[in-house]
Order: structure tokens, then C-alpha cells, then sequence
């Protein structure tokens, strides 16, 4: 088991088609507010631990699943008290989207979070145990330096998916529905989702959910840890990063993500990810 929790928003980044990690933190730290351009999967093995997910509040039990659709903005609140453990899997969505068939599609757990309106499932044990049992076999296979070893790798993650997305299916009452939250910021968040290319103007969003401005701006910054202005710039980054990997020439990803004009658009891109609009190619 690697203990690398200390380089985990460094290393957050994905260059093959998944990325397993096993976690084990004991020592009390403080896990900021951040998101992914892939997908996750985590697995809470012990540990007491809230997870906070687009604005949502989650209390997590032991052998819970959590599913981070990317972009989705989140960071769990741990009690360090007892250890925090858990197995982690990072996604490359377009990986899995590729194995969408007309009878099957191994993105589903993650459509289906959208649909349940959750981010938590949890389990029967015995399909628990079942999870479990594909995730320490994937663990196994990357300590050791076997025949095909990436290869074989590559087939057990694939075996994961098809037993998550059985098992999302097979047991509908599995979705965990009991998330703290506040319906009026969550509204905001899926309104603001839903129109990246409009203004959004604190104005207009004041006067459209019939609150005053500093009480919004207020609620909204407890409950997600993110200003309106930073949520709203991180999102149309962010979807305008994954238009463009999909081919979307940059002056239209702009535009459909509300900035006026390219400069804006560039600056702004360079000054979070480090890098100019050009430079990114689908």
C-alpha cells in the first residue's frame, strides 16, 4: 500500500486509462476544495468522513462508494481521530465511454449519480465483498511485475467496471439519498451548470432565486467553499478545457462558455491551468 496522500493534489492528474491508489492517512490534515478532468471512484475502507460534492454533504459509513464525476468540485471533511483508508480509482472517461455498446455502456454508474441526484451508493456486503475482492486483485497485480502485467491490469480494471455497473443496476435501493444540502444553492449550482454561456450576473441570479445578494453570495460560499464569481470561472474553464480535447475550435468553446472575447477567454485559461488555449489539442 502507498502512502502518498501528502503529493495527492499534485499528482491529481491522468495519463492512462486509470489510476489506482491505496490510501492510508493518520495524521490530522486539511483537504481543500479542488476537482478532476476524469472521473473517480472511491472506496472508504475505515475512517469517519463527510464528503462535500457540488454542495452537497455527504456522512460516509465504511465500505461506502463514491462516485466524482469529473469537474464536479469537491474534498472530503475527515476526523482524523481513527485512520482515514480508502481505495481510489481515477477514470479517463473517454475510455470507458468507448466501451458503450447498444446493450451496455461502463460509464453508467456514473450517468446514473446524475439520475439518483447522489453521489454515494452503498452495497449489499456480499456484493461489497465482491468490489472488494476485483480492487485488492487490481492492487496485487501492481505490486507485482508479471507476465502482461499492465495488460492483465487493464482487463481486471475493465472487470471492476462491468461488476460496478451490474451492481448500480441490480440494486436500486443501493443510492444513498440522504445528503445535507440547501435546496436553493443546489438550484443555483445546476442553474449555473445549465448556462455557462449567459452572463450570470449576481444581480440576475439574486433576483432570479428571490434572494438578496450578500445572503446568496454568502450561502453559496459556505456551502460550496467557492465565491459565485471563482464557481462560475472554474466551471466555464473547465468545460471550455473539455470542448476543446473533443475538437471544439477555442473561439467557439469560449463563447459557448460565456467569455466575450478570446483574449478574456486566454487569460484566464493561462492563469488557471498554466497553459494557453492553442496548446490544448482533442
Amino acid at each position: 500500500m502507498s502512502d502518498i496522500a501528502g503529493a495527492y493534489e499534485k499528482t491529481g492528474y491522468l495519463n492512462k486509462h486509470y489510476k489506482f491508489f491505496h490510501l492510508k492517512d493518520s495524521d490530522s490534515r486539511k483537504f481543500d476544495y479542488h476537482y478532476h478532468d476524469f472521473d473517480k471512484i472511491i472506496y472508504l475502507l475505515n475512517g469517519r468522513a463527510d464528503y462535500m460534492i457540488e454542495g452537497k454533504k455527504y456522512l460516509l459509513e465504511p465500505h461506502d462508494f463514491i462516485f466524482v464525476n469529473r469537474n464536479e468540485i469537491h474534498k472530503p471533511i475527515v476526523d482524523f481521530s481513527i485512520p482515514y483508508e480508502r481505495m481510489i480509482l481515477y477514470i479517463d472517461h473517454s475510455f470507458i465511454e468507448g466501451y458503450a455498446k447498444d446493450d451496455y455502456d461502463l460509464s453508467e454508474c456514473f450517468g446514473r449519480t446524475f439520475k439518483e441526484k447522489t453521489n454515494v451508493v452503498r452495497f449489499p456486503a456480499v456484493v461489497t465483498r465482491e468490489l472488494y475482492e476485483t480492487l485488492r486483485r487490481m492492487e496485487e497485480n501492481d505490486k507485482t511485475s508479471g507476465y502482461a502485467g499492465e495488460l492483465y491490469g487493464e482487463l481486471l480494471f475493465l472487470e471492476f467496471m462491468v461488476q460496478m455497473n451490474r451492481a448500480c443496476l441490480e440494486n436500486e435501493f443501493a443510492y444513498h439519498h440522504t445528503a445535507k444540502y440547501n435546496k436553493k444553492i443546489i438550484d443555483i449550482i445546476q442553474y449555473i451548470n445549465e448556462n455557462l454561456s449567459e452572463e450570470l450576473s449576481i444581480d440576475d441570479l439574486s433576483e432570479n432565486f428571490y434572494m438578496s445578494k450578500y445572503h446568496m453570495m454568502r450561502q453559496f460560499k459556505e456551502e460550496t467553499g467557492y465565491s459565485i464569481h471563482q464557481y462560475t470561472l472554474e466551471k466555464r474553464i473547465v468545460t471550455a478545457r473539455s470542448m476543446l480535447l473533443n475538437g471544439v475550435p477555442a473561439m467557439v468553446a469560449a463563447m459557448e462558455c460565456g467569455f466575450k472575447d478570446y483574449s478574456t477567454f486566454a487569460r484566464a485559461f493561462k492563469k488557471k491551468l498554466g497553459s494557453m488555449p492553442s496548446k490544448i489539442k482533442g
